[in-house]
């Protein structure tokens, strides 16, 4: 009968073993302590804790090698880091068996926010150093991420009001009270009655918000995060924040990250594509970068063209022209001669300008009563009318090189290049809902997450090594177990020979070859 498998708990360990034993030498928590002791962290900007009195603080290398073995792993909360620092056995050699608590975790985190931007960075760096990093073309896109403020806490316009309207009218019912009951009194009372100091409290939060909403233009407001706004997410609308990420075509690393507060992506297909090209550096300067078309309105396709931005996105400016051969994207506007041809070739009059939503348009006019095509052209008795924006040279320029058949192919690669690493942050790391407050920790947490997947990327070759032949660490952590080991035996073997002397035993004691530390040399 076969010998079933159990544990043996009263089993003991002749030699007590190292922990960097239990860690194999192609472990990430490896290459990730590798890739924070290459970096410069007071260069980056991160703070230096003195150590003038009290208990020693721990060095910012501890805390950020925690901090990114927990994103790694999918560990984003700081008590869970807390327990895996005492638990985890690949943590706790990362640690050194230290375990900061998570008050030191995330006043790390609140006082080196800016730093940890810089950490993305310097991956997105590492990655192009390696050549995992294509540096031909790359794909931007955007995903809504729940924020952490409850969905039903939030209020909306018209509830302000009301709610501001009865709180002014309570207020001043009791303060009226409050007079009248203390009209005898040579002083006012100094303390504000049970309820009142609330009221106030809650009636400047109302007003705050409602200022807000004006200054923003929306209709909803959370009291708790007023930064997130309401977004349409999963069929239902919620607080949230957009996530903004630019991927390379290569291997998936993350060039670029940002995370905005409007509700589409209008706006950021400049300032995108400009931060990969600030993190990949000169290398970035023909790289092709491709985005759907809600970062394709005039004004973001006028700034990428002002800017000299390599960039393919289908225009989303005006009504589709579907099968409509005289729809507005077929008449040309030549702004040299300051001209607009119908696409029968006639020229259209030149009727003046006007200014709508704080931009000038030129009009232009067809004047032509015997043209054959006029019915199916338009319905206007004064005949077409064409307007000239800014930003109209721009997307009919991108109209054109979308017709090149390199371009379209460049275009349709763009989901298959950005959305998957969307979803394995949603589904493989289950990270859909933000987990901190307020803008400025969602764009670090993002970074993090970026980071996170570009590592991912890193270790894979770093576990390949040069030609394939892994990491340069583990002859090294296999040599130093063997010599702990003959260190060990030789203590050991000592106390044997001097037991066995006192049993009446020879006189020779126990020991270890001395040949067996000549074959460390060749390990």
């Amino acid at each position: 009968m076969a010998h079933l498998l159990a544990p043996d708990y009263d089993q003991q360990f002749l030699f007590p073993p190292a922990l960097a034993d239990w860690v194999s030498a192609e472990h990430p928590v490896r290459f990730l302590r590798e890739f924070v002791e290459h970096l410069d962290l007071p260069a980056m900007g991160f703070v230096i804790p003195a150590a003038d009195q009290g208990r020693p603080p721990y060095a910012p290398s501890l805390l950020l090698k925690i901090w990114l073995y927990g994103y790694y792993n999918g560990i984003r909360s700081t008590r869970r880091l807390e327990v895996g620092c005492r638990e985890l056995l690949p943590l706790m050699w990362l640690c050194g068996q230290l375990a900061p608590d998570h008050n030191s975790l995330w006043r790390f985190w609140r006082d080196n926010k800016k730093a940890l931007h810089g950490v993305f960075k310097q991956s997105v760096r590492l990655a192009v150093h390696t050549g995992a990093v294509g540096l031909a073309l790359q794909a931007l896109d955007g995903t809504k991420i729940q924020a952490a403020a409850s969905s039903t806490a939030g209020w909306n316009k018209g509830r302000m009001e009301k709610l501001l309207a009865a709180l002014d009218g309570a207020l001043d019912d009791t303060e009226l009270k409050i007079v009248a009951e203390n009209a005898d009194l040579t002083a006012p009372a100094v303390a504000l009655p049970a309820g009142l100091a609330e009221r106030k409290a809650l009636r400047e939060k109302v007003q705050k918000g409602l200022a807000q909403l004006a200054a923003d233009g929306r209709g909803h407001y959370h009291p708790v995060e007023p930064e997130a706004r309401r977004m349409k997410l999963r069929g239902h609308t919620c607080y949230a924040y957009n996530a903004q990420a630019v991927a390379d075509e290569k291997e998936g690393v993350i060039v670029a990250c940002e995370v905005t507060r409007h509700e589409n992506d209008g706006g950021q297909l400049a300032p995108l594509t400009e931060q990969a090209h600030e993190n990949l550096g000169a290398a970035a300067g023909q790289t092709v970068t491709v985005a759907d078309p809600g970062y394709g309105t005039g004004a973001d396709v006028a700034a990428a063209a002002e800017k000299e931005l390599n960039v393919l996105v289908s225009p989303a400016e005006g009504t589709p022209a579907g099968d409509h051969p005289y729809a507005a994207q077929h008449f040309t506007y030549d702004p040299a001669a300051h001209t607009v041809t119908c696409p029968r070739d006639q020229r259209l009059d030149y009727e003046g300008h006007t200014t709508k939503k704080g931009m000038v348009a030129q009009r232009f006019r067809c004047h032509c009563r015997d043209c054959p095509v006029r019915a199916q052209c338009t319905s206007d008795p004064k005949g077409r009318q064409i307007e000239v924006w800014p930003h109209t040279p721009a997307v009919q320029a991108m109209r054109q090189r979308l017709k090149q058949e390199l371009a379209r192919r460049q275009l349709e690669q763009r989901r298959e290049i950005i959305e998957p690493r969307f979803g394995h942050i949603k589904q493989h790391d289950g990270f859909r809902r933000w987990t901190v407050w307020g803008l400025e920790n969602v764009r670090t947490q993002w970074a993090l997450l970026c980071t996170a997947l570009n590592l991912r990327v890193l270790y894979q070759r770093w576990r390949a090594g040069p030609g394939g032949a892994g990491p340069s660490t583990g002859g090294a952590v296999g040599a130093a177990s063997v010599l702990r080991w003959i260190q060990w035996a030789r203590i050991v073997g000592g106390e044997l020979g001097r037991w066995w002397q006192r049993l009446g035993g020879s006189g020779q004691t126990w020991c270890v070859p001395s040949r067996a530390a000549s074959c460390v040399a060749s390990y």
